[in-house]
């Protein structure tokens, strides 16, 4: 039977009649306000803080239109906006541009140098790491605020806080809300060891940066509901700059090929050859061009060629060792990187631990409920064992502590140190207490994460799935490095900052369906951050303090530079290179371990010290000392210059200075 229609007259489709929608009160209560959902149209105390389950996967209902434009953008992402402005504005209370260096990275300032002054590009054989983005991203700040220890330090802090914003991208990604996403970012940013290298020209918070913009490029261009090729070209490229900074870089492609390789998304075919050159492609290509001008025109640097006879060295008792104890230590550090973010989650603590290990709603099979409980209790034996074992034998936290340590944010490196925040008795209390803390986090942050094996599939699962892979070859990459130190300090804590993105991304989105107190969170933030930037700000008053003592003692006092033991930087960029050049023998009886590695130049018989009793050999007086300023401090604190009067007995002598050097420099050039 045919239909007649006029002209014009179109045909009205019939709609199928839908079910009556159930409103989801779990998402977002009107009696609280509309920051428990995804939406941040009202600005409220809750922020993001209630079940956001359903709201993290999909957008949730709003009571109005939602907003485009500039307002749109800002009532949307006003929190993290509001956590970049906190972090410019320590800048007003961090000497970002202090003219001097910062524990080893003289060595890397060294290579800016020699790029914008003699247009070479070289890497120290001091240097153990790839270096070539750093020094090209570092010598472009130079060109524009000049070649200074300042300016090569603003370069990591301004690259730094855009991985910030990039570390936002990926918790939203994760499906995380809005503003669990910017407490997120937040703990990113200013956890003290992040906070304190980024206010650093070290290789560390640069590879931190461009690893999570290329992890975030990467998530957002292979998540499985909104695929982009561009963005995952993107990630490319970052992580071959991530590996141009430090070797472990390669990982990061590699992690993510394992991942497209387990979940079954590269085979045999054209499409996943398209695939795996996107992702592999442009890092290899970094890679073989490195070691290519790096072997045949550079030169492989001498403890780049050390490197792997360290790691054998060590042997297979020594491996197994060290791999024990930095398994303990990286599980405990997780803990003190997402504490703010476990201490917001207590208010839940009950419905996670009926979820997580009672699989209470889970609906899970016998085998994936065994292989989830499992994996728990072996979390669970690794952090309580160890904890026992390391706090009996008082050994607490912060472990591997060189950036981070009892005295303060950054390394003491200088005869004496800097003085202990406490008494010795209410320091070991506040340690004990923290171990304690970061224990409790850990073993939060196990239960949370593993606790979400068998978790239904969706986009931001395999989103997090790839983060843990990636992220597990980060916790293989500590290893390496860890191989120098693993007779004498075990290893040291920037090592790990790698896993502070992954620990942080990973439990927000394990605790999307559990009720958060941000509040609280966000209380616990506040404190991590105040002590970050009061922290970092002594630590650079004391690094000018120390050179301007230096160069009063080199100038005003006419004390050569041979003859002056100004700390591991000062000896080590104005001594090092007529050291190595003209082969002279360490020159400090009962040195220093800069003395052996680095200053050989210097006999250090002046020598600028922390603490009037240090050198502590008995062969030193003090003939000066100057106050310098310390927030952190309740007491006022001073540096010192101390003379040696005797050689100290039972140490071997300096060895000769060979003939034919040159006489060694005796001022040290201006810094500006």
């Amino acid at each position: 039977m045919s239909i007649h229609r006029r002209p014009g007259q179109t045909r009205r489709r019939v709609r199928p009649s839908r079910p009556a929608r159930r409103r989801d009160h779990s998402a977002g209560r009107l009696s609280g306000n509309l920051l428990a959902t995804d939406q941040l149209a009202i600005p409220g105390s809750r922020l993001n803080g209630g079940n956001g389950t359903r709201a993290a996967d999909r957008p949730a209902m709003a009571l109005s239109a939602p907003t485009t434009g500039i307002i749109g953008l800002f009532e949307r992402h006003w929190p993290v906006m509001m956590v970049v402005l906190a972090f410019v504005a320590s800048w007003t209370i961090i000497p970002v541009f202090t003219a001097a260096p910062v524990g080893d990275d003289w060595v890397y300032s060294l290579s800016v140098e020699y790029l914008l002054e003699e247009g070479r590009l070289e890497i120290l054989d001091l240097s153990v790491t790839t270096l070539v983005f750093q020094v090209l991203w570092g010598s472009l700040f130079g060109l524009i605020f000049g070649d200074t220890f300042g300016a090569h330090r603003f370069s990591t802090v301004v690259l730094f806080l855009l991985s910030g914003i990039a570390f936002y991208s990926l918790l939203r990604t994760l499906g995380v809300t809005y503003g669990r996403s910017a407490l997120g970012a937040a703990v990113y940013l200013f956890n003290p060891l992040s906070f304190v290298m980024a206010f650093s020209f070290m290789t560390d918070p640069v590879y931190l940066a461009t690893m999570v913009i290329s992890v975030a490029l990467y998530a957002a261009g292979l998540r499985s509901d909104q695929r982009n090729r561009r963005l995952v070209l993107w990630g490319a490229f970052f992580a071959g700059c991530a590996f141009l900074v430090r070797q472990q870089g390669a990982l990061i492609p590699f992690g993510i090929v394992a991942y497209l390789v387990l979940t079954r998304q590269l085979w045999f075919d054209r499409r996943s050859l398209v695939r795996l050159l996107e992702v592999v492609a442009i890092p290899a290509l970094m890679l073989v061009l490195y070691y290519l001008w790096l072997i045949f025109i550079h030169g492989v640097p001498e403890q780049q060629d050390q490197f792997l006879d360290r790691a054998l060295g060590a042997g297979i008792g020594g491996t197994w060792l060290l791999l024990r104890r930095m398994t303990y230590f990286e599980t405990v550090m997780a803990g003190l990187f997402v504490l703010p973010v476990v201490l917001a989650a207590l208010p839940g603590l009950i419905g996670l631990v009926r979820r997580r290990l009672l699989l209470r709603g889970e609906g899970l099979s016998r085998r994936v409920a065994a292989l989830r409980l499992a994996a728990i209790a072996g979390w669970l034996v690794i952090v309580v064992f160890g904890a026992v074992v390391t706090i009996g034998d008082d050994y607490l936290m912060p472990y591997v502590s060189q950036f981070v340590g009892t005295s303060g944010l950054g390394p003491n490196d200088l005869f004496g140190g800097r003085p202990e925040l406490l008494d010795p008795a209410s320091m070991a209390d506040a340690r004990l207490l923290l171990t304690w803390l970061c224990v409790g986090s850990a073993i939060v942050f196990g239960i949370a994460t593993i606790g979400r094996i068998g978790s239904p599939a969706s986009p931001t699962r395999g989103v997090a799935a790839m983060l843990t892979i990636v992220g597990l070859g980060q916790v293989a990459g500590v290893m390496p490095p860890s191989f120098h130190f693993a007779n004498w300090i075990i290893s040291v804590d920037r090592y790990l900052l790698p896993l502070l993105p992954f620990a942080i991304a990973l439990l927000l989105w394990a605790l999307r369906d559990i009720r958060l107190a941000l509040p609280i969170g966000w209380l616990a933030l506040a404190l991590f951050a105040a002590f970050s930037v009061v922290g970092t700000r002594d630590f650079l008053v004391f690094q000018k303090a120390t050179w301007d003592y230096a160069r009063y003692v080199n100038y005003d006092l006419g004390v050569p530079l041979t003859k002056l033991n100004g700390g591991s930087s000062w000896d080590g960029y104005y001594l090092h290179e007529y050291g190595e050049q003209n082969d002279i023998p360490q020159q400090t009886v009962g040195g220093t371990w800069w003395n052996n590695l680095f200053a050989t130049a210097t006999d250090s018989t002046y020598v600028i010290s922390g603490s009037p009793n240090a050198p502590s050999d008995g062969t030193y007086v003090q003939i000066d000392h100057r106050e310098y300023s310390s927030w952190l401090q309740s007491e006022p604190v001073y540096l010192y210059v101390m003379q040696r009067q005797l050689v100290p007995p039972g140490q071997p002598p300096a060895g000769p200075i060979p003939p034919e050097a040159p006489p060694p420099p005796i001022y040290a050039h201006p810094i500006e």
